[in-house]
């Protein structure tokens, strides 16, 4: 992971309704993005802790509308205990976000400082156990409808209801949609596609 003395930083945007999912990375002169005007912006000086202080996220409405302060952060420390794709962990909270409800754009940058946490093999492991308990289930709930398979809906609403251990705090299970939606492709190849692309407002 780069830190931040390498003027580091990385951040993800989505434009809806078109739905279309971008990337942004910049280093050295940062992230330049077409405004069409510009405000008069407040600003605020900090003094910054390097002992305390690991990270700040940048976000739009479109992001804090469903995630509070506490909830973002918590999220995004358990991503960075998994992973130090900073492109991975900014993808994760605008697909948490989305499913969560979100209905305006959003965008967000993560800029790490050198006391970021840093990948830990348990978490990396319980992330694991995570998934695979996560296709167990969804295999599960697949073959216990009998004839037919459910729809993407149905799997999710019944998992929702379930008390899942290690799910990523501040995501929770929407945090694992992108996931079980995968599972769930590759156990049901021939699935209605009608049902299969219901609208996140369906999810839960």
């Amino acid at each position: 992971m780069k830190d931040l003395k390498e003027q580091y930083i990385m951040g993800a945007f989505l434009d809806k309704p078109k739905m279309e999912k971008h990337n942004a990375q910049g280093q050295g002169n940062g992230l330049r993005y077409g405004l069409s005007s510009m405000q008069e912006p407040e600003v605020y000086e900090i003094e910054r802790s390097e002992e305390e202080d690991q990270f700040i996220i940048l976000a739009c409405d479109g992001i804090w509308d469903v995630m509070g302060n506490e909830e973002l952060c918590e999220f995004v420390r358990s991503r960075l205990e998994v992973t130090d794709d900073l492109e991975r962990v900014c993808n994760e909270i605008v697909d948490t976000c989305l499913y969560k409800g979100s209905r305006d754009n959003m965008s967000v940058i993560l800029i790490c400082f050198p006391n970021a946490p840093k990948v830990l093999p348990d978490a990396v492991k319980r992330e694991t156990e995570l998934d695979k308990f996560l296709e167990s289930r969804v295999e599960e709930i697949i073959k216990k409808q009998g004839e037919g398979v459910p729809d993407l809906v149905h799997v999710m609403r019944t998992l929702q209801t379930e008390s899942i251990p290690n799910l990523p705090p501040g995501g929770e299970l929407a945090s694992k949609r992108s996931v079980i939606e995968a599972i769930y492709n590759r156990l049901n190849p021939y699935r209605n596609d009608e049902a299969d692309s219901a609208s996140t407002d369906d999810m839960w």
